[in-house]
């Protein structure tokens, strides 16, 4: 027995096979027609319609024989394939190909068998259209090319079944999202006859399915010529308009219609989609927000900022007025009149924040100073969410509240810490100066029994000094008070210089402190500021690093930035302590602090000296994996 070679497109034949979704499918009438019809015209007892898979050739359909499919080795229908041909076989006992094969030897013992490949759509073989016969026999020219015609025939059946359950699919998806579309949906013909509807459509209109099928559109519509001007707008593409329609009771209702003409490229025109929304709860929903806003306080809004710059209000809330000192309809259409009551101080950066959160699509929010027409200078919070809407334009939904009271409130207290740290300063440091004389022997030895407790108090006098500079610090950074002398800086010996001041307090820890390997760029800051942030960070992570760990100190150029980062192996930030990380007095465990020393206010001034010099920063943390503090600063003019 010869077996069929594998043909050279066999790859590319079985995913054609597969496409066809034909294999191991239910028996259909139409293709046993076919082998029926093949079976009488030729005078055999068995016609098969056989498709060549991998392993096997399996029936599509069948006459005359039982099983379904066999092994492909033994399949006569694979030579055909492999030479892509009229096969024809008078006699398989005399053809060495097949005298020894088991359907030849056993049932069903074939003798006669001729067959016609058939092609999908671009030609190739996927089977073949068959008669066998347990007799040796001969066609005739007339059965052979009514066999042919009858193969050809299968192939276009089988592209046509495949379209057919493409768009059954396609026509059960439709009628799915046409149910679910949430709104009133009209299937129309060219004239504006209903076709279909779907549930939306018909509670609204208030007829079932069957007699809103009846009905026509134009008669639906309370303005005459309405349909016919959206048809002849619909020439250019889909076209919407607010309208009336007339429901079933004759009862009035305010619609706005969106119509898109249907038509497939090249056709003409099969008919529209009309989407109809129900607009008579538009008004009580306008309603019921004016009645929310107007129990909240501060404005609730939507701003919206148009491509070409300009922008407007489209909501305001009423209370506005309380924010702004004007009505909504002052800046319904431009808000020139908003953006002119802004602190000529604070105006560029909330429009500089404005444009970056539409850039990024992130949340805007921002401090700023209002000079309000009546109550004069306040300070208000807002807060706004952006959507990037279809024509490019950005909209935001947010509130803004008065925040005065508590920044009065922030003002008395950084004035009262201000005070009180000034007032204690110089007494302190004379007490702990005393307390070090005295711990250092200038008075004479000190008793055994005193000397615990003054080296407490002198610890604790220190402490309280530390706290009290830090609070100076940051009374200046909020007041505005503190001088950065911003220059170009070559930056790895600043940081080969912070690496040795602080490398004693690392050792105290029993941790080692590394610079990493880099190139030498030039950065735009602040020396002792920078220094004081980075020792600041080298201090936190020496402090919180387990005996024998290294804390590792880098600096990566970015483009147009330097990211200076440390880097510890120590417990990591807590997922719940991670919003709170730069606040003032931030401490994640305060029994841990006190053990480790530090006031809490250290990064919350490195974060305000980072930003008044230009920069940002940000660390990364996976608890019990250590933490990354990060800087990025600008480089100096000239840097790439």
């Amino acid at each position: 027995m010869s077996q069929a070679p594998i043909p050279a497109n066999e790859q590319e034949r079985l995913a054609a096979l597969r496409a066809l979704e034909l294999l191991d499918s239910p028996a259909e009438a139409m293709f046993d027609h076919i082998t029926a019809l093949a079976a009488q015209i030729c005078e055999t007892p068995i016609a098969l319609i056989s498709l060549i898979d991998a392993q096997r050739q399996w029936f599509k359909s069948r006459v005359g024989l039982d099983v379904t499919q066999t092994e492909r080795e033994l399949a006569f229908c694979a030579h055909a394939v492999h030479a892509d041909a009229w096969l024809e076989v008078s006699n398989a006992l005399d053809d060495a190909r097949f005298r020894d094969n088991p359907l030849v030897t056993s049932a069903p013992h074939i003798r006669f068998y001729a067959g016609m490949p058939l092609h999908d759509a671009r030609g190739l073989a996927l089977g073949t259209l068959c008669v066998i016969d347990r007799q040796p026999r001969d066609l005739d020219e007339h059965q052979r090319m009514q066999l042919q015609h009858l193969a050809k025939l299968t192939g276009e059946l089988f592209e046509l079944r495949l379209q057919a359950r493409r768009q059954a699919e396609q026509s059960a998806m439709h009628q799915a999202m046409l149910d679910n579309a949430g709104s009133a949906v009209l299937v129309l013909d060219p004239q504006g006859r209903i076709l279909r509807s779907n549930p939306e459509a018909q509670q609204l209109l208030g007829y079932p399915a069957a007699e809103l099928a009846e009905q026509q559109l134009p008669q639906l519509l309370l303005e005459p010529g309405q349909f016919e001007g959206l048809c002849a707008a619909a020439t250019a593409g889909p076209q919407s308009s607010e309208g009336q329609m007339r429901t079933r009771s004759g009862q009035s209702l305010p619609v706005r219609l969106n119509l898109s003409p249907i038509r497939a490229e090249g056709q003409p025109l099969q008919g529209y989609l009309l989407v109809a929304n129900d607009l008579s709860q538009r008004e009580e929903a306008r309603l019921r927000l004016q009645r929310i806003a107007a129990q909240l306080p501060g404005m609730v809004y939507q701003y919206l900022l148009r491509a070409d710059g300009s922008s407007c209000f489209p909501y305001a809330s009423a209370g506005i007025h309380d924010i702004y000192g004007c009505s909504p309809e002052d800046a319904s259409e431009d808000a020139q009149a908003i953006f002119a009551r802004l602190h000529p101080d604070d105006a560029a950066q909330v429009r500089s924040a404005i444009a970056h959160s539409a850039a990024s699509l992130t949340t805007w929010h921002q401090e700023y100073r209002v000079l309000h027409p009546q109550h004069g200078l306040i300070w208000v919070e807002g807060h706004a969410a952006p959507q990037r809407l279809e024509n490019g334009t950005t909209l935001w939904h947010g509130f803004i509240s008065d925040i005065s009271e508590r920044k009065r409130g922030e003002q008395l207290q950084n004035e009262f810490v201000s005070t009180v740290s000034h007032e204690l300063r110089t007494p302190l440091t004379a007490i702990a100066g005393s307390l070090g004389l005295i711990n250092g022997g200038a008075l004479g030895e000190v008793p055994q029994a005193m000397r615990q407790m003054l080296e407490i108090a002198q610890s604790n006098s220190q402490r309280l000094r530390h706290l009290i500079d830090d609070l100076l610090d940051m009374d200046k950074l909020v007041a505005g008070k503190m001088h950065f002398d911003l220059q170009s800086l070559d930056l790895r010996p600043l940081l080969q210089q912070v690496l040795r001041n602080n490398q004693p307090y690392a050792e105290r820890h029993q941790v080692q402190l590394h610079l990493l390997a880099g190139d030498d760029c030039r950065v735009l800051a602040d020396a002792q500021r920078l220094e004081q942030v980075l020792a600041n960070l080298l201090s936190n992570a020496a402090k919180f690093s387990a005996a024998g760990q290294q804390v590792e100190l880098a600096a990566v150029p970015e483009v147009g930035w330097i990211r200076i980062s440390v880097r510890d192996h120590g417990q990591g930030i807590a997922e719940d302590f991670k919003s709170l990380i730069f606040s003032k007095f931030a401490q994640a465990d305060a029994s841990d602090t006190r053990r480790q020393g530090g006031t809490g206010l250290g990064l919350a001034i490195s974060k305000e000296i980072i930003e008044h010099m230009g920069g940002r920063i940000g660390f990364d943390s996976t608890e019990g994996q250590g933490s990354t503090f990060w800087l990025l600063l600008p480089l100096a003019a000239g840097q790439p």
